[in-house]
């Protein structure tokens, strides 16, 4: 859960930190962002690939800061959420587990 909620977080903080301050043609933004994201999410140690996705997106987008809280927190504690009951309910599988 940490990696789907911090990496999809950490990704569209770095797209929206290269929108909205690199002054950058978009050709060359979106590699830098998607890169630098994905290096930030292996740094903090919550890599989660789909949201790798979400640089090119935000860029692509022109969205403000608050497509920082929706969709992209909410909808990351939705899927965490839907993950537990589906896990815990349908499947018998203790989810999340400690490690």
């Amino acid at each position: 859960p940490k990696n789907v909620f911090f990496g999809h977080v950490t990704t569209t903080l770095v797209g929206l930190f290269f929108l909205h301050l690199v002054p950058l043609p978009i050709f060359l933004i979106i590699p830098l962002a998607v890169g630098a994201g994905v290096g930030l999410m292996i740094l903090f140690n919550v890599t989660h690939p789909p949201a790798g996705g979400n640089p090119i997106i935000v860029i692509i987008g022109s969205v403000s800061f608050d497509y920082l809280f929706s969709p992209v927190m909410i909808g990351s504690v939705i899927i965490i959420i839907f993950a537990i009951l589906i896990n815990r309910f349908l499947l018998n599988k203790n989810y999340p587990t400690k490690k």
